[in-house]
């Protein structure tokens, strides 16, 4: 039957004249043959076909309608996914800013505040002037939610319902939220600590250190200079800056959800693989739903951990770089007596600082030492542990070529599986210097 008769049929109460004329001489025919029993199948015949023309033409309908609603949503998908590409565009920006600043504030204390008279010349004053400008120039994340606020007041929202792009374009809202107030509390804490240098420091040097290039034509400004860098206040300035620098696995896993999201766009996706799921296991799902944790994936740290570096000076050391797809740990040769990079648990931003292992069977590594040899030992601690180095060690030698290595937990026989504090920690013993690589760091 032609859609356009079933239309016709399904919003015109009156019946087709062509039709009723038919049905007439059928009737008339039956009649005049005495067959009533016939005409009544034929009539019931008919009402069916006109029954399933309707319900036809209905479907018909919904399908259109689904169709363009499809259409529609997936405009709107769209239309986040550039949002996003832009969020993603300047949060690479804000991370390498909160990284850079880091770096720099801590060459400057290797160079300048933990050195015994270091020779200052220009470059010095500006490059310390510069950094310590960069530093008190706050900088913050606003997320475009513009076509995010679109989706959520349409009537489309519910078509993805359950999906996992739905959970994710959730997460990637909700870590920008969580983002947003960590940089809120930061910026807050620099601006109020910033005002109180300078009440510190006004008419007592405040425009030689910051601006030093336009005095050093009066004389020696180095005393005074070194007297601004070295004072407490300006030392808790510049050592605001690794909060920074922690700040940039938060950068990672904003990008990293917003780059799975616009992939799941374009490839018209709306549900993960096995492997995602493993991959994001961190970040969508609580630890209780998988059977699998990764606590390193590609050198990146779940938001829900950190990674710090403990050792036996009381002066900073980092240890920890971050590279593309691996970390590296390195430990100074002659320099400390032990050194131990660990990770730590910080979910809820830190309200949560222990988590049942007790699920877990073995650790799985992929690790590589820079010239192969270097040897070193496993650790896990639960909250209970002290901080003295009784706790149980599983021994490790590298080759310089990436391998996988397993290690069963209860090896660490020490450590209470369901209130662990530190999940894993690397220990360095001795003077011998060693670097080693890490890509990935898996719990089963």
């Amino acid at each position: 039957m032609p859609y356009s008769r079933i239309h016709y049929l399904v919003n015109n109460t009156q019946p087709i004249p062509c039709m009723i004329n038919f049905f007439r001489k059928i009737r008339k025919k039956l009649a005049d043959d005495n067959k009533p029993l016939k005409y009544l199948r034929y009539a019931i015949g008919e009402i069916v076909l006109v029954v399933i023309g309707i319900l036809i033409a209905l479907q018909i309908n919904n399908t259109n309608e689904d169709r363009i609603q499809t259409k529609e949503l997936d405009g709107l998908m769209k239309s986040i996914s550039s949002a996003i590409q832009s969020d993603i565009n300047y949060l690479r920006l804000l991370r390498t800013a909160r990284e850079s600043i880091g770096i720099k504030a801590d060459s400057i204390f290797d160079a300048y505040i933990n050195a015994q008279n270091p020779t200052l010349v220009f470059e010095d004053y500006a490059f310390v002037a510069n950094t310590f400008n960069e530093l008190t120039n706050l900088i913050y994340y606003q997320p475009n939610l513009s076509a995010f606020e679109a989706l959520k007041n349409s009537i489309y929202l519910s078509k993805l319902q359950g999906t996992d792009i739905e959970l994710l374009l959730n997460s990637f809202y909700t870590s920008a939220e969580r983002l947003q107030k960590q940089e809120e509390s930061y910026n807050q804490s620099m601006k109020t600590d910033y005002q109180t240098w300078s009440n510190t420091f006004r008419n007592k040097g405040i425009e030689v250190f910051m601006t030093p290039w336009e005095f050093m034509e009066e004389g020696d400004i180095k005393e005074r200079f070194l007297e601004v860098l070295n004072a407490q206040d300006t030392k808790a300035l510049f050592a605001k800056s690794f909060v920074e620098l922690n700040m940039t696995g938060l950068y990672d896993q904003q990008i990293l959800l917003g780059e799975k999201y616009i992939e799941m766009v374009d490839k018209q996706e709306m549900n993960f693989d096995e492997q995602t799921k493993i991959e994001f296991s961190g970040i969508l799902y609580s630890y209780s739903e998988v059977g699998i944790l990764n606590l390193l994936v590609n050198g990146k740290v779940p938001s829900d951990f950190g990674l710090l570096y403990a050792q036996s000076s009381n002066k900073f050391y980092s240890g920890i770089k971050f590279k593309e797809d691996h970390i590296v740990l390195t430990y100074p040769d002659n320099t400390l007596a032990w050194g131990s990079p660990y990770f730590n648990i910080r979910a809820l931003n830190g309200r949560v600082t222990e988590m049942d292992f007790s699920k877990f069977d073995k650790v799985i590594l992929e690790m590589r030492g820079a010239e192969g040899g270097e040897a070193f030992a496993l650790m896990m601690k639960d909250k209970y542990d002290l901080p003295d180095g009784t706790e149980s060690r599983v021994d490790i030698t590298l080759t310089d070529t990436w391998k996988t290595y397993e290690v069963s937990i209860d090896q660490f026989e020490t450590a209470d599986k369901k209130i662990i504090q530190t999940p894993l920690g690397f220990v360095f013993l001795g003077g011998e210097g060693r670097t080693i690589q890490v890509r990935s760091i898996q719990f089963k």
